[in-house]
């Protein structure tokens, strides 16, 4: 089993690649709750946050133009001034809590913004945005996953889609660096041993799965693929749960 788990991590670094190109997030919400399943959940994010460096850093040159720097600095400043205390609270947790974190985030998250899109009223203002930045932080670094909080914030906040995926991919970059350093410091590196190939697999499934992503872009409705997320983030969550609970309790 343990041999196949680098065929595993490259699988899910192309798939999430593809996803983050299409939709401009997913890529912590589809790998996070897999790894802290076949790798532990302190491993498990530090990988997320080391690969969710690189994605959006491919895909930003194809997007400058639309990005929203104003709604970068409001959303981006509060999710890393959290970032110490969350990384505090993750290195300090035995791994069961973490698991069963990693699951909540991504289940309340994707629960709340499902029902979010039933709402007619649009909130978008400086409060918003604070709130969103701080829940994007600490979701990156307590469970590798900032997507929910976004979501949520562009579901009250009506953003565009091509704004949205645009003004994502640097606020990423910044929370993703900023986790991994942070805990980096905290915890003096926890990244995974995989072969020297896994590695330079990732890197090569995240090249691809942006190519593959900006194919499908001009062929997919977005509403599939919005499914396919949810999908894959809730049978993911549902491992965590099952993995942290069993940790917990068993």
């Amino acid at each position: 089993m343990e041999t196949l788990i680098p065929f595993a991590v490259v699988g899910l670094v192309l798939l999430a690649a593809v996803i983050q190109r299409l939709v401009g997030l997913g890529f912590g919400m589809v790998m996070a709750p897999f790894l802290v399943v076949l790798i532990g959940a302190h491993e498990g994010v530090m990988l997320v946050n080391f690969l969710s460096i690189f994605a959006p850093m491919l895909v930003l040159p194809r997007i400058w133009g639309d990005i929203e720097w104003r709604k970068v600095v409001w959303l981006g400043i509060p999710a890393l001034a959290i970032m110490p205390l969350a990384a505090w609270v993750s290195v300090s947790s035995p791994a069961g809590p973490l698991y069963v974190v990693v699951a909540a985030l991504v289940i309340v998250g994707l629960v709340t913004s499902m029902l979010l899109t039933r709402i007619t009223f649009e909130a978008d203002g400086a409060t918003t945005r604070v709130i969103a930045g701080l829940g994007a932080g600490a979701g990156t670094v307590i469970a590798g996953v900032g997507g929910p909080a976004m979501t949520i914030y562009a579901v009250v906040a009506r953003w565009p889609i091509m704004s949205m995926i645009a003004t994502l991919q640097p606020i990423w970059i910044f929370l993703s660096m900023g986790s991994f350093g942070i805990k980096w410091a905290f915890d003096d590196g926890a990244l995974p041993g995989l072969p020297w190939w896994a590695w330079a697999g990732s890197v090569v499934a995240i090249i691809a799965g942006i190519a593959i992503g900006e194919w499908l872009q001009r062929r997919i409705d977005e509403v599939v693929v919005r499914r396919l997320v949810l999908i894959l983030a809730f049978i993911g969550s549902i491992m965590a749960l099952i993995t942290g609970l069993r940790l917990m309790f068993g």
